[in-house]
Parts: structure tokens; C-alpha cells; sequence
């Protein structure tokens, strides 16, 4: 399994949501955003040189900075936008039901879809950022991005 680029404490730390969340209720949206979002804005070349790079703890220069100021932001807000779409019920042998800590107020679908659109719409403008980084990046791994792959209706162009 590929090494995940951010943890819980990544996500609190950058977003509105709690660090106390549990990892495996975290980490398979962590998984979604990196092998769905991350690998389709980088390319499959960057993003296993991402990959591998992180995974040797040997990121730098461009890498280390497409990391730091792209990868880890990017991904956290799409992981936050699929977490309030799919992590707010939870499937068991029982069936489905919401997760509701004692005593507390669950906000429903349209609030939680709306705060979802809102970290979605923040990842895709760091995206188009990233994608601006990358055309003048000079990275061998870096290839013009699929306009049919693309998350926004942006017109995409290597410059």
C-alpha cells in the first residue's frame, strides 16, 4: 500500500477539524484524495517520484517544495471535503448509521455538503496554483495534465 503523504495531525493542523479523530476512521479519505486528486494533478511519473522520494525521507529542492506548500494543503482540504461527504455515517453487519458523539447537535446534509464544496473549492484553487508552479518548474517527471482528468473546468496550459 502507498505510503500516505499526511496524517490526522497535518489535517487539524491546517483545517477546521479536530486532531482527535481516529486514524482508521481517516485514513482511507487520507487514501482516496492522494491515489484520486494527488496522482490525477501531478501525473502518474510525478507523483511516484513524490511517492518514492517521501517514502526514502530524501524529498528536496522542487520536490520538497511542491510538497510543502502544495501537496500537504491540497490534499488536506480534499480530504476534508470527502470526509463530511462519506465519513459521516458508518456501515456495519447492523446497516448504516450516523456517528453522533453524546450530547451533541449532528449537522445534516446540505450544511455538510456546503462545508464540503467549500474545502473542495479551496483545494482545486491550490491546484490551479500548483498546476501554474509546475509549467515553470522545469521537472523532468512533469507532463501538460489530461484536460479530460481535470478536477475544474479551468482551461489547463503548459506554458
Amino acid at each position: 500500500m502507498t505510503k500516505l503523504l499526511i496524517t490526522i495531525d497535518d489535517i487539524s493542523r491546517l483545517s477546521g477539524f479536530d486532531g482527535n479523530i481516529d486514524n482508521d476512521t481517516i485514513n482511507p479519505f487520507i487514501f482516496m484524495a492522494q491515489n484520486g486528486e494527488i496522482k490525477r494533478i501531478l501525473g502518474d511519473s510525478l507523483y511516484s517520484k513524490i511517492i518514492t522520494d517521501f517514502t526514502n525521507n530524501s524529498l528536496s529542492g522542487k520536490y520538497l517544495t511542491i510538497y510543502n506548500d502544495y501537496i500537504a494543503t491540497i490534499l488536506t482540504y480534499f480530504t476534508c471535503s470527502f470526509y463530511l461527504q462519506l465519513g459521516v455515517a458508518k456501515v456495519s453487519q447492523s446497516g448504516v448509521y450516523l456517528v453522533t458523539p453524546e450530547k451533541t447537535e449532528q449537522i445534516f446534509d446540505e450544511k455538510t455538503n456546503k462545508m464540503a464544496e467549500k474545502y473542495e473549492k479551496i483545494a482545486v484553487n491550490l491546484e490551479i496554483k500548483l498546476i501554474e508552479y509546475l509549467n515553470t518548474a522545469n521537472l523532468p517527471e512533469w507532463l501538460a495534465p489530461d484536460l479530460t482528468k481535470a478536477k475544474s473546468s479551468f482551461n489547463w496550459i503548459k506554458v
